[in-house]
């Protein structure tokens, strides 16, 4: 019984912390999504910098030192390119840099975790920049974003805590359930929506398709963390975040919910020429006035 107090007093003072955590740290991120421009592209460049750091860390086993320069070196290069207004340097940059990786990486050890930790680094920075841009519907939109990702991380833990149930994936993260599965994305949808009608406007057609879409991609993206720290046996990507671990523990899910949100709006902007920004272009396809 005091073992049981003891561990239930425990869980009590890491969920406080995560919680003041979480607030400060969201108090931070949109002060300087709100302010936009340079500011937030630095501050999502230093963040894909501590993503590849934190995945090089966890992988320096199996990741010569040679390969993570070179990768830092790309990425480095990729961030440069596009703060001087280069979009389509940085992204070839990207492209290329994650080819050339993987092809060396394979011929020398059969392995492609650089290439994959350029990836993961640099397409969520690329991603986040173009989704925000300097407009107001940029703003919109990166607010969409987090409301769905932190709308499922918040929604799913609770759900899988207070309904328990089938595991969703034991093998991977045993802690996760399909009731917090399900209850990630009804939150996603939930705050999202309220995001969009506080801003005065209305779902439009496929709009909630699109974020269940993205709140899936954002527990792949926390799945697919557990995965590289269960292989590498690692409890936590770093210790830079009380209560929450490293920046990567952090922005997992964002990760592929950026990319995948970006990707998707960047093939609509190609089939429409070009006509319009992507922020833009999510405001007139998946918005009503």
């Amino acid at each position: 019984m005091n073992a049981d107090a003891s561990e239930e007093r425990f869980l009590n003072r890491e969920l406080k912390l995560r919680i003041v955590s979480a607030i400060v740290l969201a108090v931070i991120v949109l002060f300087m999504t709100w302010i936009g421009g340079l500011t937030f592209q630095l501050l999502w460049a230093f963040i894909a910098l501590f993503i590849f750091n934190e995945f090089s860390t966890i992988t320096k086993s199996s990741m010569p030192m040679i390969n993570r320069l070179a990768a830092i070196g790309f990425l480095l290069l990729v961030i440069a390119a596009y703060l001087s207004g280069k979009l389509l340097l940085a992204e070839g940059l990207l492209v290329l840099g994650v080819v050339l990786l993987a092809i060396w990486e394979w011929m020398s050890s059969r392995s492609v975790l650089a290439a994959i930790g350029l990836a993961y680094a640099g397409l969520p920075f690329i991603a986040m920049s173009e989704l925000r841009l300097d407009t107001i519907s940029g703003l919109l939109l990166v607010v969409i974003v987090f409301a769905c990702v932190w709308g499922a991380d918040v929604f799913a833990y609770f759900a899988g805590r207070s309904i328990g149930g089938p595991k969703l994936a034991p093998r991977i993260s045993p802690k996760k359930t399909w009731a917090g599965f399900i209850g990630g994305i009804t939150g996603s949808v939930i705050l999202s929506w309220a995001v969009v009608a506080y801003a005065g406007k209305s779902p439009g057609t496929g709009f909630f398709a699109l974020i269940i879409l993205v709140a899936v991609a954002s527990q792949v993206g926390d799945l697919a963390e557990s995965v590289l720290k269960r292989r590498y046996n690692v409890k936590d990507s770093g210790s830079l975040i009380p209560g929450h671990g490293g920046v990567l523990d952090r922005v997992d899910g964002l990760i592929f919910s950026a990319v995948l949100l970006w990707g998707t709006l960047y093939v609509i902007q190609w089939n429409s020429s070009f006509d319009n920004s992507i922020p833009v272009i999510f405001d007139n396809v998946f918005l009503s006035p």
